[in-house]
């Protein structure tokens, strides 16, 4: 079956990145030779005549395992091991485990203090290679890549603000990635906002404060995401001040990320926003249309699928908030591909959207409330808007209307075209009319902004 391919490059992937949590020598001694032998679409099967390897997986690496496929293919699975030789004795198991015992995990990897990396092993994929860089990120990854290489140096603390789901934990896993191909035993503590006060209340609890002080104050760099879980939380924040001083001080480098600006987070002490903005602060913007295409073009080659131009554009036009829903969208249609043998296409491309979005709005929605807004502005109704007459007062409505999808939906030119049944060019020469009348028409631009209101509210 063609998705059994795509399951054991999958695995490949899952085999290599297990290299994160243990040496070589044990990846090679129990996951080498292992293929998958079947998929049902929930259980994945390996088979294997060594008996002891499938007993050391079962017992120690299957959870784990499970996990990565799981990051992987976007769905959850289960792995069995199956067994296909002879069974030994118990007392012939004893004696070859005596002999061969399974070789020692990593350790996670110390800093100079000791302190090891809390960030995950499977988020070292994230890197500045692989992250796709566009208008609405360009100056925070530049940002990223500057710190990255001269760390406490020119941009301490680095503070990234943004909504959820738009590349900023992958800055952060990137500047790891850098500074460790450059220092390896540089120590790195990533941790969440919300995870920091809780680790602080258990310390509280155990009278363990020295060794969560020890922890956070003797680093080389201190990543905390989504920084804004602290505020309001008085003694959370007390620690971190003083946390944050002894870092500065020692020219250790501070990365916070957040959902919004310093100054735009309630209850944070006025204190804690003005450290915060020491250093440089760098915001990430939702993806444009055309940042999105190339997310998606990227995510497609990676799962090893083709996707056409015109469910390409239109997953781009729908999925416009986070590229989390991007790479779910991917996810799917790669697995319903590969697993059911589904055509890539519009059909699909909807069914999708429609499980992602759930009870949100399609641009295809609010391309009729666009048609409707401009009626009710101007009494000229949608047959006569997508037809072919041209006096001045449709010519211009038409105009109008074009100008709106193309501002509210970010739909692709050619998408716009489709709609009124004309070239991409014709759409771009309506924009550029819209746009110089924009200029020289103050009523227009107050038209145009109160038809735009009305449908964001409507």
């Amino acid at each position: 079956m063609a998705y059994l391919d795509t399951i054991n490059r999958v695995w490949d992937t899952v085999r290599t990145s297990m290299g994160n949590i243990m040496n070589d020598t044990a990846v090679d001694l129990w996951f080498g030779g292992l293929s998958v032998t079947s998929f049902d679409g929930n259980t994945i099967v390996f088979d294997t005549d060594e008996e002891m390897k499938v007993n050391i997986i079962n017992e120690k690496y299957r959870s784990e395992i499970e996990r990565r496929f799981t990051e992987n293919l976007g769905f959850p699975v289960t792995v069995e091991m199956h067994f296909t030789g002879t069974p030994v004795s118990g007392a012939s198991m004893a004696r070859a485990l005596r002999g061969i015992t399974p070789p020692e995990e990593k350790k996670p990897e110390q800093g100079k203090n000791g302190i090891g990396s809390t960030i995950p092993p499977f988020n070292f994929d994230y890197t500045f290679d692989n992250f796709i860089v566009g208008s609405s990120n360009k100056f925070a990854h530049a940002a990223c890549v500057a710190v990255a290489d001269r760390p406490a140096m020119d941009f301490n603390p680095l503070f990234i603000y943004g909504p959820s789901g738009i590349g900023k934990t992958h800055l952060l896993y990137a500047i790891t990635n850098e500074m460790k191909k450059k220092k390896h035993d540089i120590s790195v503590i990533y941790i969440k906002g919300e995870d920091f006060t809780n680790q602080m209340i258990e310390s509280l609890s155990r009278q363990a404060m020295k060794e969560f002080r020890d922890r956070y104050r003797l680093c080389d760099i201190l990543m905390i995401d989504d920084i804004q879980f602290i505020a309001g939380k008085v003694a959370t924040q007390e620690e971190f001040f003083h946390t944050f001083n002894a870092l500065f001080e020692d020219s250790k480098q501070i990365i916070l990320t957040s959902d919004r600006p310093p100054r735009e987070i309630k209850t944070l002490e006025d204190r804690l926003k003005t450290r915060f903005e020491w250093g440089l602060i760098a915001d990430i913007q939702p993806p444009d249309l055309e940042l999105r295409v190339a997310i998606i073009k990227k995510k497609a080659d990676q799962a090893h699928i083709e996707i056409p131009e015109e469910v390409l554009y239109y997953l781009a036009e729908n999925l416009r908030s986070n590229i989390r829903q991007l790479e779910g969208a991917i996810r799917k249609m790669s697995a319903r591909h590969y697993i059911n043998g589904e055509e890539i296409g519009m059909d699909m491309a909807r069914s999708c959207i429609t499980e992602l979005l759930g009870g949100a709005e399609p641009v295809s929605t609010t391309v009729e409330k666009i048609f409707a807004a401009v009626y009710r502005k101007y009494g000229i109704k949608k047959e006569e808007l997508i037809g072919t007459k041209r006096n001045k007062e449709i010519a211009q409505a038409r105009h109008i209307t074009i100008y709106l999808i193309r501002d509210i939906t970010e739909m692709s030119f050619p998408n716009i075209g489709k709609i009124f049944d004309r070239d991409h060019t014709t759409v771009m020469a309506s924009i550029d009319a819209i746009n110089k009348k924009i200029n020289a028409t103050p009523s227009l631009r107050l038209d145009i902004d109160s038809i735009i209101k009305e449908i964001k509210e409507s």
